[in-house]
């Protein structure tokens, strides 16, 4: 991703799925499940593209990119087409997928002392975690099948 100008986006209530798979990609994706009057025109002013199911809202902020899709897959693929997106996987999982902060290594002894004994010795040198809302994060399974389902995704 380009680091000296980053993309940020901003999802409105209807695009959670989406925030959470451009999240996985490494975008800044703001998203709440709702959000108070005039939130979403501050994120836009602060330079976000506004991901919107609105058509009203689409066309109020010309920074924004109107989904006319239900399927993720879909809609990841109308972003894309819309601004091109940077698909350096370095980046991939280095958010939240819940809270959007970016995750950091964790020192040993505290990933030992919270996640399960088996993925502690099986992934001790790649748990990451969120200093925001404290989840700790491994390639696991969960992992590789959202890498497989952005794969089949053309991605």
């Amino acid at each position: 991703m380009n680091t000296t100008n980053p993309i940020l986006f901003v999802a409105d209530t209807m695009l959670g799925k989406l925030a959470k798979y451009l999240r996985v990609m490494g975008y800044d994706t703001f998203y709440q499940t709702s959000y108070p009057n005039q939130r979403l025109s501050e994120l836009v002013k602060e330079g976000r593209i506004l991901l919107t199911r609105n058509h009203t809202a689409a066309t109020q902020y010309s920074n924004s990119i109107f989904i006319d899709h239900d399927l993720v897959k879909d809609q990841l693929k109308t972003v894309d087409n819309s601004i091109k997106l940077t698909l350096d996987r370095k980046e991939w999982f280095s958010r939240c997928i819940v809270c959007n902060s970016p995750l950091s290594k964790t020192e040993l002894e505290v990933a030992r002392q919270n996640v399960p004994e088996f993925v502690f010795f099986t992934y001790h040198e790649r748990i990451v975690f969120c200093s925001t809302c404290k989840r700790f994060y491994w390639p696991g399974t969960h992992r590789e099948r959202m890498l497989e389902r952005l794969k089949d995704w053309g991605y």
